[in-house]
């Protein structure tokens, strides 16, 4: 009888030995948190300051006979100058064999965003300047004999096309792609200026063009 009295008493000390040690893990807890939060900061704008947003490629002007590869982008004439948003200076001639001179330029997107062109305008036509006797003749001749096109872009519908009196188009259709990596998205712009070979002036005339505005939005 004694022997089995201990035996009973050994397996109760090893449960109360689970028990306890069941206790002692069921002793330690602790609870971890995590807090904070995130700003979603938009990429560069269409004119950011720093210059790299949708802006002239300073290195793209040119200007050719139409239909030719010739250059006239030489002294006294120039291709203008691109910078940021403006290419300007551009001086050309027109004679009666070569009436017709085309200019290129091209815009670069070195933004995150597609840029949707959403208008070409103009806020005025062409005016024209000369001098001597019949110099309102030869203004009012020359200038009624000019048109200017100008295109933004692959798509052959985008674009203007005016003579003495303002041109608007926003049923533009075009866009320029977002920067992929190191590549900028692009898109040409194309200045074609021409003249009936057949109206003739007895003075030279300076034929001023007023600023053309090409449009861009982040969303269509």
């Amino acid at each position: 009888m004694e022997k089995n009295n201990g035996k009973v008493i050994a397996i109760v000390a090893l449960l109360v030995g689970v028990v306890a040690l069941s206790v002692g893990f069921a002793a330690f807890s602790d609870t971890l948190t995590i807090d904070g939060s995130a700003k979603y900061e938009s990429a560069n704008a269409f004119d950011d300051a720093t210059g790299k947003g949708l802006e002239y490629d300073s290195a793209s002007p040119a200007c050719v006979i139409t239909g030719t590869n010739t250059s006239v982008a030489t002294s006294p004439y120039s291709k203008g100058t691109a910078s940021g948003d403006t290419w300007s200076g551009i001086s050309v001639p027109l004679t009666k064999d070569n009436p017709s001179v085309t200019c290129t330029a091209t815009v670069q997107n070195n933004t995150a965003y597609e840029a949707f062109l959403t208008g070409i305008t103009t806020d005025t036509g062409i005016s024209c300047t000369s001098s001597g006797d019949n110099k309102t003749t030869n203004e009012t001749n020359i200038c009624g004999a000019t048109t200017v096109e100008v295109q933004v872009g692959s798509v052959a519908t985008d674009k203007i096309t005016f003579g003495t009196t303002a041109d608007s188009n926003t049923s533009t259709t075009g866009s320029i792609a977002a920067k992929s990596g190191d590549n900028p998205g692009t898109a040409t712009v194309t200045v074609k200026i021409s003249y009936d070979p057949t109206v003739v002036a007895d003075e030279d005339v300076t034929i001023t063009l007023p600023t053309i505005s090409h449009n861009y939005s982040s969303a269509r």
